[in-house]
């Protein structure tokens, strides 16, 4: 079950950066408008932290994975 919960936190990661890298930006969720308030950080800034969010995702994802084979196989030899 934990397992489950990490995997779902990756792929939970990996959605919101999508998110962030769409096409129309940042927008508020309840009017539908786009976000320019003061002390928005700009377009370019957003998409570098969705991308950055995808690659943490990805990376934990992956990473996630192999930790638990090694654990899996290092379990099974009776270690």
């Amino acid at each position: 079950m934990r397992r489950l919960i990490i995997y779902l936190a990756y792929v939970w990661e990996i959605l919101i950066g999508v998110l962030l890298i769409t096409p129309n930006g940042v927008f508020c969720i309840a009017c539908g408008q786009v976000v320019n308030a003061p002390g928005y950080i700009g377009q370019t800034a957003v998409r570098i932290v969705g991308i950055v969010a995808i690659v943490l995702g990805l990376a934990g994802l992956v990473t996630g994975g192999k930790a638990e084979a090694g654990a899996s196989a290092g379990a099974a030899a009776g270690r």
